[in-house]
């Protein structure tokens, strides 16, 4: 679908693409080119570099080879400038917002409902993509630490973090209660139990939720349902003392520790619990109990989508947000696989790494380098990389034998019969003479006789 539509996009805008001079020949993106592209994606989350560019590096001290290996860094922008996720010619048929990824956001989450069913525990909370580009569904809130972005209704198994279901807030007028109804519609009626915060209980909610077999437990705000003589109540209560209410099944209870908590859950009962702190055992309400134990696989999930994050700069928000749900479906996979898997010591770091290495499927990349090797080797059916910008260390070694001349090889967006490259030797007594030979070793063009013998024998040649 992603070659699809990245395709056609480019057919739609062929005059704009064309028209740059550094754009290269445009050549259709195959299953394997996605794949490659998306490997770059992952590798990229492992080694951070300031800028695209740096990454296709030749400077020895800061070059990574792989890349170069499984694709251009022009290659890779022509994918990155032409990637899209729907057809431009259905959106007068949509009123919705998030029309331009839809097809990516329907896919995913078909995927994460029915490849994994969660235990009983769920959380729900809000996630946020980052943004700070103009947008009508930005949202702004000064008490997370990432205070601008796209806010996500996220449902989760608390234990895990396995992301079951989400929906991305587009500010269409959604009221709150049908938001909580639909992200939660493919666990009502089956018992599940549901942690959530103070911004999504209330009364009427929990009311409604335990008609469909669905139980709640999380903090409550005083206005969302608190009868007036338990919040006149709340304000007598000392230290370790609790009271609460009753509206049928809905129990009500407030606790006092450094101040009031109200708990709102239909899960648990009344009872307290002992509870282990520096200073020694405190009673507690269970409810707050196990809303701490089972409200974190929100958080966790964030953890983990942080620490090897995908997303890279952008100026559209549709490639934010698809590299945001492509990191959610990776990190389901690892959880999947450790499920299935529960002696694996594998973690998620060489978890993204052996994906990258799956979804690499160019056959450049087997036949690693020797290790006084700076620079890819050229093999008879690979085009030749770019001159790199800086000598290799290796060029004054000595051993001739290691040394030896090629013919330059085109490329798939060559147009022209054979290529040629400006020899480094008269580049520098700035003589304009090009030839179509480059040192395998170097990566480096040059002339045949003289200039070969003095570049690889004179420090200043």
């Amino acid at each position: 679908m992603l070659c699809q539509e990245t395709n056609r996009y480019y057919l739609q805008h062929r005059e704009h693409y064309d028209r740059s001079y550094k754009a290269l020949k445009w050549v259709d993106v195959t299953s394997a080119k996605m794949g490659n592209f998306f490997a770059i994606i992952f590798l990229m989350g492992h080694t951070r570099r300031d800028n695209l560019k740096e990454y296709w590096s030749t400077d020895p001290f800061l070059e990574i080879p792989i890349f170069g290996k499984l694709m251009s860094h022009k290659g890779f922008e022509q994918i990155w400038w032409c990637l899209h996720f729907n057809g431009n010619e259905l959106q007068p048929q949509s009123t919705s917002r998030l029309f331009k990824i839809q097809p990516l956001l329907n896919f995913f989450v078909q995927k994460f409902q029915t490849v994994y069913k969660p235990n009983q525990q769920l959380s729900l909370d809000e996630s946020v993509i980052p943004w700070r580009g103009r947008l009508r569904m930005r949202t702004y809130n000064p008490g997370k630490l990432t205070k601008y972005g796209l806010l996500v209704c996220v449902v989760t198994e608390s234990t895990s973090g396995y992301i079951g279901n989400l929906e991305i807030y587009s500010g269409e007028g959604k009221k709150l209660q049908e938001t909580i109804l639909s992200v939660l519609e493919p666990y009502l009626d089956q018992n599940y139990h549901v942690y959530q915060d103070n911004y999504y209980n209330s009364v009427a909610t929990a009311e409604h939720l335990f008609s469909r077999k669905v139980r709640v437990c999380g903090t409550i705000r005083v206005n969302r349902g608190l009868p007036p003589d338990l919040k006149e109540e709340c304000k007598c209560l000392k230290h370790g003392e609790t009271t609460f209410r009753r509206k049928g099944d809905i129990p009500r209870k407030s606790w006092r520790d450094t101040r009031v908590a109200n708990m709102i859950s239909t899960i648990h009962n009344l009872s307290m619990v002992d509870v282990q702190r520096r200073h020694g055992q405190v009673k507690k309400p269970v409810c707050i109990s196990e809303y701490n134990m089972f409200m974190k696989g929100v958080d966790r999930a964030d953890q983990y989508l942080a620490y090897y994050s995908l997303p890279q700069k952008t100026v559209k928000w549709t490639k934010k947000v698809a590299s945001w749900l492509i990191n959610c479906a990776i990190f389901n996979s690892f959880l999947v696989f450790k499920n299935l898997n529960p002696h694996s010591k594998l973690k998620y770091k060489a978890f993204l790494l052996n994906v990258a290495k799956a979804w690499a499927t160019d056959h450049t990349v087997a036949a690693e380098p020797a290790a006084d090797t700076v620079l890819v080797r050229l093999g008879p059916s690979t085009s030749t990389p770019c001159r790199p910008h800086f000598d290799p260390p290796g060029r004054l070694s000595g051993d001739m034998r290691k040394h030896t001349l090629a013919k330059i090889v085109k490329s798939e967006h060559f147009k022209g019969k054979q290529p040629s490259r400006q020899c480094r030797v008269c580049a520098i007594h700035k003589k304009r003479s090009r030839n179509a030979y480059i040192c395998k070793f170097c990566v480096m063009p040059l002339h045949r006789g003289e200039c070969f013998e003095k570049y690889h024998t004179l420090k200043h040649f």
